[in-house]
């Protein structure tokens, strides 16, 4: 049996993607584990934008060092904004290190671990990002804990570029995910079960601006499309910036019984 051990630092963007990390890891036989030392992929889920995350990154990614001359055939992986952000410098402190994986480059992580493991070779720098990217589907499985709540991505990136804020340079400009996949995974989520589901993005005020394809669907009809599904309890969403707010979002909130009003 093969372990995957997955740290998450940072946001609920982080918690999502570490979740679709472990489903696909488990899809290619590896069991989660807590415990370090049983562990034969580690995926360090970074964050760059508060410092005391990426200080804990880094110390952990130290203490991996010993593990990795214990066990060569482990395979560490960076994933996340850090992993964006640094790149091959990543790469050059930390030598034990074999993935960087920015985070349009998660889904393929499976893919990439298998590639390390046959050429019993790390080093390989995923930090590609496209405006043509497009989120993949996904349906996700569920585990024990948490079962009656879940994260569902619906954006990522961000347009805003504020002063303090590094995630239009490591997470991308807005991409909105199809309005069907988002439809679909809520539906699977209600089927196994959860009962109150929180849409997250950068910004999703915004979502659906960026697409170029005709028929654009907005933040609002979104709500009202996955407050429909039945056997939903309550919807929730972050996070949101208010120079995209609209009329039509306000009118959401005293006409969505299931919309929380927080």
């Amino acid at each position: 049996m093969r372990h995957a051990y997955i740290e998450t630092f940072g946001c609920q963007m982080n918690e999502r993607d570490s979740e679709i990390m472990g489903q696909l890891l488990a899809q290619a036989d590896y069991t989660p584990t807590t415990e370090l030392p049983m562990a034969e992929v580690v995926v360090i889920n970074t964050c760059s934008v508060r410092a005391k995350a990426e200080q804990k990154a880094f110390s952990l990614l130290g203490r991996l060092r010993k593990l990795k001359r214990l066990n060569p055939g482990l395979v560490i992986a960076v994933t996340g904004c850090m992993a964006q952000q640094e790149g091959e410098n990543l790469r050059e402190r930390m030598p034990h290190v074999d993935l960087v994986v920015g985070p349009q480059q998660i889904y393929r992580l499976a893919e990439m671990v298998a590639e390390v493991k046959d050429r019993r070779r790390g080093g390989i720098i995923a930090t590609e990002m496209s405006a043509a990217f497009e989120i993949p589907a996904f349906l996700p499985s569920l585990d024990h804990s948490a079962l009656h709540k879940r994260f569902v991505t619906i954006m990522q990136g961000c347009n805003n570029f504020c002063t303090y804020c590094v995630v239009p340079f490591t997470r991308g400009r807005e991409i909105s995910r199809r309005f069907e996949d988002v439809v679909a995974e809520v539906e699977h989520l209600v089927r196994l079960g959860v009962k109150e589901v929180t849409l997250l993005g950068q910004n999703v005020n915004s979502y659906g601006l960026d697409r170029r394809n005709g028929g654009r669907r907005f933040f609002p009809e979104l709500l009202r499309a996955v407050a429909a599904i039945k056997g939903l309890v309550r919807l929730r969403f972050t996070t949101s910036h208010p120079k995209d707010l609209s009329e039509e979002l306000m009118r959401c909130f005293g006409e969505i019984g299931k919309l929380c009003p927080h």
